[in-house]
């Protein structure tokens, strides 16, 4: 394995497996001709026998005998047999395939240093590459992402000074003059942490008492030693409701960028100078709501931030579009010289019916900036995202 796993890479012999039953072998597969110096592969594996209190999975590549521990984040079963829905770490050049054996060990003779990403206080997450803090303002259990502090660049702190830094998804009542979010959820509403070993998950859903007709779904997970979390949400609409706004994807930022950079219909890449009249260009020029990826970044002091956005679908619970009105991607000049990204949805007073839905998933990015080719590193993760590993299992 590389340098980059190999704080949790050991050697196992294959014998010392508990169990006679054929294991599973999972095939990973790059087919895109990317190089993987780290990917989070997610495979379900089924069992003839449901794992005991001491044992464990491990993931052994049968060319050099390496294995890392495997984790069991879910457990179905099914009749006889007994699913586990497993990550694990991995490591591949362009176009190879490996063969993983899967093994069961016992927990005592495997030594795994445990990468603690979580605060004390469930407030924090961190890896090398950055520190998300939670907002504690309308939920002391922590909401949403607050800032990020991007480690490789002298500790800046991503922020909005008066609000989280993270917005969405967010609405507004026809009748109401204010917006609503996953901030703004029940106190009653559910907030859950997953620690596992090579994620945090965490969990948010409920209603706000403002618009009580909207369910909101939200859910990050944050993975050890990559640049980027991942953020899902679901919008539902249990009830009849009239709203004059309706949003997702948004980031509000302070004065802390320099330039916007985005991916166009063709594939070609837009830059546009966030504080300069070249912004006015998106006012006629909109960016489209399903763009692959954007980012703010700043040319002198080298760091970006980004979103690339994975998956996109507005289909209600019927299968048939929910209703949009002008959705498009906005760029906003922000007081205090503020700029941010959404994704509108709606801009104007309409009903959204019950089994309304809106979906998606983005990855947010922390990446350097090449003074010759600033988009260079976001647009290589757009590619291995959009684009995963092949996973079969033998």
């Amino acid at each position: 394995m590389k340098n980059l796993i190999n704080c949790v890479v050991f050697v196992l012999l294959i014998s010392g497996c508990s169990t006679s039953e054929k294991m599973p072998v999972v095939i990973v597969s790059e087919t895109v001709g990317l190089d993987r110096p780290l990917e989070y592969v997610n495979p379900t594996i089924s069992l003839d026998s449901e794992l005991l209190e001491n044992e464990m999975l491990v993931a052994i590549d049968p060319e050099d005998g390496t294995a890392i521990p495997v984790d069991d984040t879910a457990f179905v079963k099914n009749e006889n047999r007994f699913e586990y829905s497993i990550i694990f770490p991995i490591t591949l050049t362009a176009n190879q395939t490996k063969k993983i054996n899967i093994s069961i060990q016992e927990k005592s003779k495997i030594g795994l240093p445990i990468q603690q990403m979580l605060s004390e206080d469930n407030l924090a997450v961190e890896n090398k590459y950055y520190k998300a803090t939670f907002s504690t303002e309308d939920d002391k259990r922590g909401g949403q992402v607050k800032g990020i502090e991007l480690k490789n660049f002298k500790n800046q702190l991503l922020k909005r000074s008066h609000i989280a830094m993270h917005w969405a998804p967010n609405f507004s009542k026809s009748n109401s003059e204010f917006y609503f979010n996953l901030e703004d959820l029940r106190p009653d509403s559910k907030n859950h942490i997953e620690v596992e070993k090579y994620r945090v998950v965490k969990e948010r859903s409920g209603s706000t008492d403002s618009v009580p007709e909207i369910l909101i779904e939200g859910r990050y997970e944050f993975y050890d030693n990559l640049p980027y979390f991942l953020f899902e949400s679901i919008i539902s609409v249990q009830k009849k409701v009239e709203l004059n706004l309706l949003r997702n994807d948004e980031m509000t930022m302070d004065s802390l960028f320099t330039h916007l950079a985005y991916a166009k219909k063709d594939g070609t890449i837009k830059r546009l100078n966030l504080y300069s009249d070249e912004l006015d260009f998106l006012e006629e020029c909109h960016i489209t709501d399903d763009a692959a990826w954007l980012a703010f970044y700043n040319l002198e002091k080298g760091y970006g931030f980004g979103s690339i956005r994975l998956q996109y679908d507005n289909a209600n619970t019927k299968g048939e579009p929910s209703p949009t009105h002008n959705p498009y991607t906005k760029i906003t000049k922000s007081s205090n010289n503020g700029r941010y990204w959404n994704r509108v949805l709606s801009d104007t007073i309409q009903t959204f019916p019950v089994g309304s839905r809106y979906y998606e998933k983005n990855a947010y990015l922390i990446f350097s900036v090449d003074i010759e080719n600033p988009d260079k590193e976001i647009k290589n993760y757009a590619k291995r995202l959009k684009h995963p590993l092949s996973i079969k299992l033998d």
